[in-house]
């Protein structure tokens, strides 16, 4: 058994998720960030890569004015390199998932298996962009919540699925569940089962 996963991310309108050079604050208005910590204080577990928190250094935290509730367990799909020891997320426990194999990835599936042993049914999946790749190949992301932001990168920085797109019979059909125009932003929540 695994938790149920959802892909939350910030985008451009024209679908980049930061700037060649990292740069993705504040790609979405307040508002969007708001609804985001909304979705945050719905999970169990906040999964990101080692690659966001050497960037961004994030807390994973649900920061809401008027939130009393339990903070999501942060966790980190580690990959082979060290993790920096001064992370603020090291201070909170994380759940860390290692690789396995001696290709340096980690196994997703088994990492998901262990968390809902551990109780966790919920997991918001937010970042980065390899690790959105691997759970929408691998088929472990039932849901996604995209906040598309009022800017045009007018060029390709960084997508939110890195690599080439070949043919058309290489993408992921899915069921959108809702657009909503909402304060300044787009709001798309899809079904990514196939």
């Amino acid at each position: 058994m695994r938790p149920t996963v959802t892909i939350k991310a910030a985008l451009t309108l024209d679908g980049q998720l930061a700037a060649a050079d990292g740069t993705s604050q504040w790609i979405t208005p307040p508002a969007a960030r708001e609804d985001a910590h909304r979705l945050r204080s719905e999970a169990d577990a906040i999964l990101v890569g080692a690659g966001t928190v050497r960037a961004d250094d994030p807390e994973l935290t649900v920061r809401l004015p008027d939130y009393r509730g339990p903070q999501p367990r942060p966790v980190i799909a580690a990959g082979a390199r060290p993790l920096p020891a001064g992370a603020r997320l090291m201070s909170r426990d994380p759940i860390i998932l290692r690789p396995a194999g001696e290709d340096g990835r980690v196994n997703l599936t088994a990492g998901l298996e262990e968390l809902y042993e551990r109780g966790v049914r919920r997991v918001l999946a937010e970042g980065g962009a390899a690790l959105f790749a691997s759970l929408l190949a691998e088929g472990l992301a039932q849901q996604a919540v995209l906040y598309y932001g009022p800017l045009l990168a007018g060029g390709t920085g960084r997508p939110l699925f890195p690599g080439e797109w070949r043919t058309l019979q290489e993408s992921h059909p899915v069921r959108i569940i809702s657009v909503e125009n909402r304060e300044g932003y787009l709001r798309v929540e899809a079904d990514l089962r196939p």
